[in-house]
């Protein structure tokens, strides 16, 4: 089944490193405001940003 949330998060994911961090971060806190996207999800996103190597 489609998961909005998944999919949001994924994306999000795979754009690091292709769109600058503070972009990803202020659509990221949009969708967390939402509900859409939890605290736990934000920390995986940041845990992949500060793990990201170019």
């Amino acid at each position: 089944m489609f998961s909005l949330r998944d999919f949001i998060k994924k994306g999000f994911i795979d754009a690091i490193g292709e769109m600058p961090d503070y972009w990803i971060i202020l659509n990221a806190s949009g969708y967390y405001d939402k509900g859409i996207l939890t605290q736990e999800d934000l920390a995986e996103i940041n845990m992949a940003m500060e793990n990201y190597q170019p």
